[in-house]
């Protein structure tokens, strides 16, 4: 017998020892393993904020300040969450069709979303108005990429309709 058959029987030999109920156990593991990874994954991109929710029943919560919304109603990467800054102040992270909201003061932002690149957006609040800020999502070299666009009151209400709000757990 040459040394090649010799090699391939020699891996043949541990298959058939195993009984076939060895065989079920182990395919049970595996679809049990299978399972469970898949499980915490799914959990993985949930939508969390990190800062307050303001009241959704009203326009704006306190006139004094603004709202600002980041929606992602793509489901696109749904194992990637995409973490959300205001300047230094960590929002929270956004999962496929959900949303974050908040309130701030009056004055310059700068909204940033990480993930492989970091997307940037400028926008100057005002006392009682709502900006929009819709971030989507592209193809990446190891993860997906972000890219965030402030987009008007029409279009930012209705992505809103398609999301969900953030699960708030406060830092």
């Amino acid at each position: 017998m040459n040394a090649g058959r010799r090699g391939l029987l020699c891996l043949a030999l541990p298959l058939r020892r195993l009984k076939p109920s060895n065989v079920s156990g182990m395919n049970r593991i595996l679809t049990f393993l299978t399972c469970a990874a898949g499980l915490l994954l799914a959990g993985c991109a949930s939508t969390v904020q990190r800062v307050p929710m303001p009241d959704q029943t009203k326009v704006v919560e306190n006139p004094a300040k603004g709202r600002i919304y980041v929606m992602r109603p793509s489901d696109a990467g749904s194992t990637i969450r995409m973490d959300i800054v205001d300047g230094a102040d960590r929002i929270g992270h956004t999962g496929p069709g959900g949303y974050l909201c908040w309130e701030r003061d009056p004055g310059d932002l700068v909204v940033a979303s990480r993930s492989e690149n970091t997307s940037r957006v400028s926008l100057v609040v005002r006392p009682g108005t709502v900006h929009y800020i819709l971030q989507h999502i592209r193809m990446g070299i190891w993860l997906k990429r972000t890219d965030l666009e402030v987009v008007e009151e029409e279009r930012g209400r209705t992505e809103l309709k398609k999301c969900k709000p953030a699960r708030v757990e406060p830092r």
